[in-house]
């Protein structure tokens, strides 16, 4: 099964008292977003979901879990996938912060991450809001 999607991973860490995001970019992978509002006294509130599904092969290169990323040294050459991180569809580059990213691309915080390590497409599959 061959899947045509592209997304950036932002990992984050502090790097002398500052956060940075690495971005890591993962191509042939499957999205499924869904598209969601609810009335809310404050106005209308965003549900959008996303479903990543990201094979095993060959996104495993480099791949650490999250543990082992916040203990690396060269989180540069490294990514995770952990709750809390972040999800641009496309390939939206580096940013310097969450709000120059939010500005120029679709982002959404990684909710769940489900490891599939058995059958014949051993994957991730990621859910986002």
């Amino acid at each position: 099964m061959k899947f045509s999607g592209t997304i950036t991973v932002y990992n984050s860490a502090e790097v002398d008292f500052k956060k940075i995001l690495f971005p890591h970019l993962l191509s042939g992978v499957h999205i499924e977003k869904t598209r969601g509002a609810e009335s809310a006294a404050e106005g209308d509130k965003n549900t959008d979901n996303l479903l990543i599904i990201i094979p095993f092969n060959p996104h495993k290169n480099g791949f650490l879990t999250p543990l082992e990323f916040e203990k690396s040294e060269d989180k540069s050459a490294h990514w995770t996938l952990a709750a809390g991180d972040i999800i641009a569809i496309g390939d939206t580059g580096a940013a310097d912060n969450f709000a120059e990213l939010t500005a120029r691309a679709e982002t959404f915080r990684i909710l769940s991450v489900k490891t599939f390590d058995f059958g014949g497409l051993k994957h991730w599959e990621v859910t986002a809001k």
